[in-house]
């Protein structure tokens, strides 16, 4: 599914999702540093909240995205990202899978597409395929995420609530949260905190709230910002911050419009 950017821009606007470049200064002129003619993709379920960045070029594919969070590269239609995240320039996703516990890897034995089908022609013989059905596993990216730079991210891996990703890895298993890793494959290299603090840290659910419920509070503080959001949510001071995601229906809806 795709929009042409001149369509998308009045609901970037309303939805107040931001795609910019170093200089803008005016929310209104989101999504004018692509061509309007450009083609952005989409999938069915999508669902992207408001209050997310994309710079530069990384919004031609719309992805599933939480409020506060960005991004500096395009977005895998597998993955779907939390609140408060950040992404940085290169990240990318494996390339596809191959069969290796066959004798042969090469797609020649199971994806005969046009180059083969051309090869058949040309020699008038007819190949077997074998029957390998793979389809991408979903990449899940939690809140409150620090990726670096030109990171690859394996097929299904989750990184957990408040981990980080050290630039150039690639990662191949699960990130616990709050663990820093790094390296090829990605290894931990240490946690971000104490387990008591991560403890509280993921208790306290910080990233459900609004801004101006978080920012007034000790951040530099990790244990102490965690207790204050738990005592805030305790006494009923806090109330989740409830969002209205653009969705694929919005896009219908406008695009018949």
């Amino acid at each position: 599914m795709r929009i042409q950017m001149s369509q998308l821009r009045p609901l970037l606007i309303s939805h107040r999702i931001l795609m910019t470049v170093p200089g803008m200064e005016d929310f209104e002129k989101t999504g004018t540093n692509y061509d309007p003619d450009a083609w952005i993709s989409y999938e069915p379920d999508l669902a992207l909240d408001p209050y997310t960045t994309f710079w530069g070029t990384s919004g031609t594919a719309l992805p599933c995205m939480g409020a506060f969070s960005y991004t500096h590269s395009k977005l895998n239609k597998t993955i779907t990202v939390g609140r408060f995240t950040s992404i940085a320039k290169g990240m990318k996703v494996m390339g596809a899978k191959h069969p290796l516990e066959w004798a042969s890897t090469s797609p020649v034995f199971y994806n005969q597409r046009l180059l083969i089908q051309t090869y058949s022609a040309d020699r008038e013989v007819q190949l077997n395929a074998a029957d390998f059905s793979y389809k991408p596993e979903n990449i899940s990216i939690g809140n409150d995420v620090w990726i670096g730079e030109k990171v690859t991210l394996g097929h299904g891996v989750t990184i957990g609530d408040g981990a980080v990703i050290a630039s150039n890895s690639v990662v191949t298993k699960d990130v616990p949260p709050y663990t820093v890793v790094g390296g090829l494959p990605a290894k931990k290299i240490r946690d971000r905190f104490e387990p008591e603090v991560v403890q509280a840290l993921q208790a306290s659910q910080w990233w459900q709230y609004a801004p101006e419920d978080l920012t007034h509070l000790d951040v530099a503080n990790p244990a102490i910002f965690a207790q204050q959001v738990i005592g805030q949510a305790a006494a009923g001071n806090l109330q989740p911050f409830q969002t209205q995601p653009l969705t694929a229906k919005h896009l219908a809806e406008h695009l018949q419009a």
